[in-house]
Order: C-alpha cells, then sequence, then structure tokens
C-alpha cells in the first residue's frame, strides 16, 4: 500500500480583543490605586433635607483619547446622622461650549443607591456604561449628580487638594452658578478600545 502525505494550511481569524484606557483619573495610589478624601466632600441632597437646599454637583474633564465609555468609577458617602433613603443620580453630560450641563446634553445615566458612612474610605461606586456612547478626545464632559427628595450625601474630594477640575453647582434647580476650578470629586473615567482583528495560521500533514 501507498501512503500519499499531503500538506493542508489553516488561517483563523481571532476577534478583536477589547481594551480599556482610562481617559481621566485622579484617585490616589494607595487603597490599590483608590484613595480619596474620605473626611471631605461636595454636598449632593434633596429638597426635602433641612438645611440642605436640594444640591447638585457638577464636575468636568476632557477626554485625552477616543473610545466607547466602558466604565466610571466615583467615591460618595452618606451621612449617618439621617436615617432617610439616600439615592443620587449620576448623569454623563456632554459639554456645551463650558456652559453648566443641560438634559438635552446627556449622554449616560446611573442610579446610585447603596453608600458608605462619611466615617471611613470605602470602596468607590463602579458605574458601568451602555456600551453605546462614544467619548471623543479633546471634548470636554460634566459628572452632573443630582439626589433624590431625602438624600444627604458627599462627592468625596480627590486625596490631593490642589488637584482642581471644572466644577460648578446648584440649589433647587436654580441657575447654576459660574463654572469655575475647584478641588475635583474623586472619579474616574475609562473607554473601550480594540486592536485590530488577527490571522494566525498553522499546518497539518496528513
Amino acid at each position: 500500500l501507498a501512503y500519499i502525505s499531503t500538506l493542508s494550511s489553516v488561517n483563523i481569524a481571532l476577534a478583536p480583543l477589547a481594551l480599556a484606557d482610562t481617559i481621566y483619573n485622579n484617585f490616589g495610589p494607595d487603597h490599590d490605586g483608590w484613595d480619596y478624601n474620605w473626611g471631605m466632600g461636595w454636598t449632593i441632597s434633596g429638597v426635602d433635607v433641612p438645611a440642605q437646599y436640594g444640591v447638585e454637583q457638577a464636575l468636568g474633564f476632557t477626554a485625552d483619547a477616543t473610545g466607547l465609555l466602558s466604565d466610571v468609577w466615583v467615591a460618595m458617602w452618606y451621612v449617618p446622622v439621617d436615617p432617610q433613603p439616600d439615592e443620587v443620580t449620576l448623569y454623563l453630560v456632554r459639554d456645551n461650549g463650558g456652559q453648566p450641563p443641560q438634559p438635552a446634553d446627556v449622554l449616560e445615566q446611573w442610579t446610585l443607591t447603596e453608600f458608605g458612612s462619611w466615617s471611613q474610605w470605602n470602596p468607590p461606586h463602579h458605574l458601568v456604561a451602555s456600551g453605546d456612547t462614544i467619548i471623543e478626545a479633546g471634548t470636554s464632559y460634566w459628572l452632573w449628580a443630582v439626589g433624590g427628595t431625602t438624600t444627604w450625601c458627599g462627592w468625596c474630594m480627590n486625596s490631593d487638594s490642589g488637584l482642581t477640575c471644572p466644577h460648578t453647582i446648584r440649589r433647587e434647580g436654580e441657575d447654576w452658578l459660574p463654572v469655575s476650578e475647584e478641588t475635583a470629586g474623586a472619579f474616574r473615567v475609562d473607554i473601550q478600545t480594540s486592536v485590530r482583528t488577527e490571522t494566525t495560521s498553522w499546518s497539518a500533514v496528513k
């Protein structure tokens, strides 16, 4: 009997690999890279909280790369002397010419209902994006925090008080205060990028 050997080649296309790129981050190096100033924070409160006046906060950043929004992390605490339930809605908003955030420019939103106490460090909230929002390099954005009616929370400041970002505030839906550079609340923003599809080859002898 005669045996004939043949050499065959097979090409396999691999799916694109998703890579994360951090486009803004002001967390400090301690706590495995999630450090922030848990003793200080920008007040977020509801309209039914005495002496707090329904405070909304907006903090800005500029993207240095283009890609799909993938993840956002923010550090927030609640005030334990207030037993009422807390809820914060966080919006990602495209900046409109340096003006404060507006509902028409909202790109994503999340609702937070679980908070650690202001008396200690707590892991930051991890917010997962829809996968549909494109972040563009060189474009500025807002993270805008609005409290529920009984909310009394704080957006913790970053661990370096000298690190600032665009900031504005308003109370009870009145006009926003002028945008200014203030100590940044602790947050991080990641986008998803992809490398091109690769093809691998292998050969077999029959």
